[in-house]
């Protein structure tokens, strides 16, 4: 699930969680869930291959800048830590970055194999879908695997589910 950081009023950086398929930017760029068309730039979702994918339009008469450049053809696929300024605000950074939670696996047509266990995730079942690397592990009563180990069993992402996100703007 996308998110932004946006500077909160005490200067600090939080993470604004975006809900839906559309959102818009206005001045101090905050998302807006159900933005009309007078944002200064609206954002859209689309899922193409089942991958998450974040669309940034423009009016050509909005000052925008992506990554200190001007969005010139006002039109930009989004991607991991854009930085998003308009002319009257600080930047706000679009982040893709996940977080692990339990959730329901949704199924899949070809069977899904637990990386931890090697045995078939069953759809139904509380699961959690790595982060880093987009595998589905079991965790649930029976099959505590997301939570067995430290680290994923494919990549290096921690497993706690408190874990919070590995990169905010703090971090430039």
């Amino acid at each position: 699930m996308a998110h932004l950081w946006a500077r909160t009023e005490s200067g600090d950086w939080e993470a604004v969680k975006v809900e839906g398929d559309v959102f818009a930017l206005v001045s101090g760029p905050q998302p807006v869930a159900q933005p009309d068309t007078d944002g200064a730039a609206l954002c859209r979702r689309s899922t193409p291959g089942g991958r998450e994918t974040w669309v940034l339009l423009s009016r050509p008469s909005v000052d925008l800048r992506l990554n200190g450049v001007p969005l010139q053809t006002g039109i930009r696929v989004l991607e991991d830590r854009d930085a998003i300024q308009l002319s009257d605000g600080s930047p706000t950074y679009f982040s893709s970055e996940r977080l692990a939670e339990v959730e329901l696996f949704p199924g899949s047509p070809e069977p899904v194999y637990c990386p931890r266990c090697k045995t078939e995730i069953e759809a139904g079942t509380p699961a959690v879908r790595c982060p880093g690397c987009d595998s589905w592990h079991h965790q649930s009563e029976t099959f505590g695997c997301w939570l067995y180990a430290e680290r994923c069993a494919l990549c290096d992402r921690p497993t706690a589910l408190d874990a919070g996100f590995r990169w905010s703007p703090e971090d430039l």
